[in-house]
């Protein structure tokens, strides 16, 4: 009885640490914790009520065509198409597009020069802001007389041609690139003209400040700017991008997390489809949150589409590149982790069939020499009663490890059941072309949690019912009384199950930490507060544990 006692508690802990692995290797393959960045939440109640604001915005366009319907005034006439082509330039390319020209043809037809070059320079601003160079180019350069520009027009025309630079410059890489002076003599020239401490002049003076990397400057510029604006105005959504740059280039990624979600909530209020802070958003989330991020940049994708713009789908596109390496990089991971997890468990079962012979060996060997010592009863007469005794004790012990292999071969049994058809699950998904479905399962599981919490169960009640009963009793006895524990009868608390694996053998802390699925210093910690409720010296606390039952 000694002997296998002994073995069993030899290969107990290796037994316990394999099941734990198992679990882990199973239930998910490994990936770094996402960081908790403020303000998420908040925006994904905004991603939801998206079709509610871009309602808003169709019935304010529908809104401006019925008044137009019903006007004869051709300067009325203009004015509405002027501001449906205001309302419309960051929601609709082609609108935009529609009514600026039907806001020139008017403009012609009353031979008013001021009203068709205004016209004209939106439709120029336009082409340039969605990527249409050589169209903004031919409108700006070659179709307006700029000898005909009021004072007014000319800071609209100069801001025109500044916009198309800044934009030309940060896409080098386009084939399509006309010749245009750099956005600084735009500037010098606008700077003659504007009022100082103008709205233009402040734009003005935030990007050259930028520009030349004066950035704290250019924040509390940025941040005067944003101060007069609401996120229902557009601008706010502009000038929060604006500070998000400024918050990179200082390194502070949380701020620039902020301004971003911030710059988004707004595009999302003003229904702006033309815009570039979601995507960076996806950017920033694409190495600890694969699927916020895809569904971030599948919506900004989206967006550009109905928006028709000619390069913001081009650029969001190189990104889904990006996007497919990190999933595939996952089903690796998720791949390797399986076939290991497989192995594991196999060789697991492997080692309790071992086991089971060995137990059932043994117990024939006692059966045996059980029935030795029956047939010299007669000879050991006043040794009878002690040997009857020991006979049950044996009969009992070989029913509980009888019982106890039994539950491990079949809880191992379930695992491998388990695993075989989550397996299958997984591959008809996948052929089925459902990967969404099957990560979204998988993000939903909880089968570690349960794993975990059954292993605990069938940790505390394989220690206290087969190896050491009265463990509780005899730990509490060398603590001081306010310090003791009185857990559940059947069960450990996380102390107790540390010192029942020390009294197993298991003391290093490194392989409790892994056993238990905890950190190696939350084991450290909670060592120290116990030992420190120690009666006798603190020293020798942990080889009286290890006598506990001996």
């Amino acid at each position: 009885m000694g002997d296998n006692c002994t073995h069993i508690r030899r290969i107990l802990p290796l037994l316990l640490a394999g099941c734990i692995f198992a679990v882990s290797c199973r239930d998910a393959a490994p990936r770094r914790p996402a960081p908790r960045y403020r303000g998420l939440e908040e925006l994904e109640g905004y991603i939801a009520a998206r079709p509610v604001y871009e309602n808003r915005k169709r019935d304010q366009l529908e809104g401006i065509r019925k008044l137009a319907a019903v006007t004869q005034s051709p300067r009325r006439l203009y004015d509405y198409a002027m501001h449906a082509a205001e309302e419309s330039f960051s929601y609709s390319f082609d609108s935009t597009q529609f009514y600026l020209k039907r806001a020139m043809d008017l403009a012609s037809g009353l031979g008013d020069v001021d009203r068709y070059n205004r016209a004209a320079i939106n439709l120029g601003h336009l082409y340039a802001k969605a990527g249409h160079y050589m169209e903004a180019y031919n409108r700006l350069f070659t179709q307006i007389d700029t000898t005909t520009l009021s004072e007014p027009l000319r800071i609209e025309y100069l801001m025109a041609l500044y916009d198309f630079s800044s934009d030309l410059a940060g896409n080098s890489g386009m084939v399509e690139r006309p010749q245009i002076a750099e956005s600084d003599v735009y500037r010098r020239q606008l700077y003659g003209l504007v009022p100082k401490d103008s709205e233009y002049w402040r734009q003005l003076r935030l990007d050259e400040l930028m520009s030349a990397g004066r950035l704290e400057e250019a924040d509390s510029l940025a941040q005067v700017l944003l101060s007069g604006r609401t996120q229902e105005e557009h601008a706010y959504a502009i000038y929060a991008y604006q500070r998000s740059v400024i918050a990179e280039r200082l390194g502070r990624a949380e701020e620039q997390m902020g301004w971003l979600i911030l710059s988004a909530e707004s595009d999302i209020i003003n229904a702006v489809k033309d815009y570039a802070s979601l995507t960076i958003i996806s950017q920033l989330l694409l190495p600890t949150d694969i699927d916020r991020s895809f569904r971030y940049l599948r919506i900004a994708q989206e967006d550009a589409i109905a928006y028709n713009a000619k390069l913001r789908p081009w650029q969001i596109s190189q990104f889904f590149m990006e996007i497919e390496n990190a999933y595939s990089a996952r089903r690796t991971r998720a791949h390797r982790m399986s076939v290991v997890s497989s192995i594991l468990l196999a060789v697991l079962t492997g080692l309790l069939l071992i086991l089971a012979w060995f137990l059932i060996s043994r117990s024939r060997k006692l059966s045996r020499a059980r029935k030795d010592l029956e047939q010299h009863n007669t000879l050991l007469a006043d040794a009878n009663g002690t040997l009857g005794r020991l006979n049950g004790e044996l009969s009992r012990a070989d029913q509980v490890k009888e019982q106890y292999i039994t539950d491990f071969l079949r809880r191992f049994s379930d695992g491998v059941t388990a695993a075989q058809s989550e397996e299958a699950h997984a591959r008809n998904l996948l052929k089925q072309g459902k990967a969404d479905q099957l990560l979204k399962e998988l993000s939903l599981s909880t089968r570690s949690e349960k794993s975990l919490k059954e292993f605990y169960k069938t940790f505390d009640q394989t220690f206290l019912q087969a190896i050491c009963p009265d463990f509780v009793e005899r730990f509490n006895a060398l603590l001081r009384e306010d310090a003791r524990f009185h857990p559940k009868p059947g069960s450990l608390n996380t102390e107790l199950r540390i010192f029942a694996l020390i009294r197993l053998g298991v003391d290093d802390s490194r392989e409790i930490a892994e056993l238990l699925h905890y950190s190696q210093s939350t084991i450290y910690n909670y060592k120290v507060a116990v030992k420190n409720a120690a009666l006798g010296s603190r020293d020798r606390f942990e080889e009286q544990v290890k006598m506990i039952g001996k």
